[in-house]
């Protein structure tokens, strides 16, 4: 365990390098959070432009937490590009379970998603006339962060299938978020779907944090938030172990045939 903290500690340290070597927090700012502030807004403005504030109430809720999930994804091109780079070999050489260094790649990523996902949470409500449960509203960013993990358990899954396909990671990555925002009742309710398209929403994640999300601020009760919750924690522990599985399948193979370093 000593080494597992400690891979995971140095990994963590040096993703914030190379995401503080790529951004200020003014770049941050200017760039990254008010696109994805303007990308909630839009659809806010949808809602709006179709005359219903329940409309508007929906979609940017949905909205707010589909940004946290955009980030957490990009744990894929992280992931792929130690393959391209070269570096794979050496990360599976630590002395730690490779599956802790390919955690700690995108956790940098994770931790700005729920904070862009969080200021958008206390800056846009008030524009657009949604009302929030103060101060019960303030355990959002928790929930918040519940589904970040899972959305994060999810891509690190994605990126080890796309480990064998590093030139298909920013497709990847794009059809990932997507399936999210357009099958977990982001911007229409899952009940939208047919039932067998239901039933495979239901192992995505999002689709029960964010049900979790929308009942607490409708003041539901505890027995229909929690076990929401619950199924979120679930869901993403299935994706880990998915993950898990499918990356030491991966290192397996590359150690027998000698293609751990393919980097196409």
């Amino acid at each position: 365990m000593r080494d597992q903290a400690r891979v995971l500690k140095h990994g963590l340290i040096a993703s914030w390098v190379m995401y503080t070597a790529f951004h200020t927090w003014k770049s941050w700012t200017l760039t990254w959070l008010s696109r994805l502030l303007i990308q909630a807004c839009f659809y806010a403005l949808i809602g709006r432009m179709l005359g219903s504030q329940e409309k508007v109430d929906y979609l940017l809720i949905g909205n707010l937490v589909a940004i946290m999930a955009i980030d957490a994804t990009v744990v894929i091109l992280l992931t792929v590009g130690e393959r391209q780079s070269g570096t794979l070999a050496l990360m599976v050489a630590a002395p730690s379970s490779h599956l802790v260094v390919y955690l700690s790649r995108g956790l940098v990523n994770l931790g700005s998603g729920v904070v862009a996902s969080t200021v958008a949470f206390l800056a846009l409500p008030p524009l657009f006339g949604v009302r929030l449960p103060w101060p019960e509203a303030a355990l959002v960013p928790l929930m918040i962060l519940v589904v970040g993990l899972s959305c994060y358990c999810y891509g690190t899954c994605v990126a080890s299938f796309v480990l064998g396909f590093p030139s298909a990671r920013w497709l990847a990555l794009n059809l990932s978020y997507l399936v999210l925002m357009t099958f977990c009742g982001v911007n229409v309710p899952t009940s939208f779907w047919p039932d067998w398209l239901r039933a495979l929403t239901s192992v995505l994640p999002m689709t029960h944090g964010l049900a979790a999300i929308r009942a607490f601020l409708a003041d539901g009760p505890a027995s229909t938030v929690l076990p929401e919750l619950a199924l979120e924690v679930c869901v993403g522990a299935g994706w880990f172990a998915v993950a898990a599985l499918s990356f030491n399948r991966m290192v397996r193979r590359g150690r027998r045939d000698g293609t751990i370093e393919f980097s196409g």
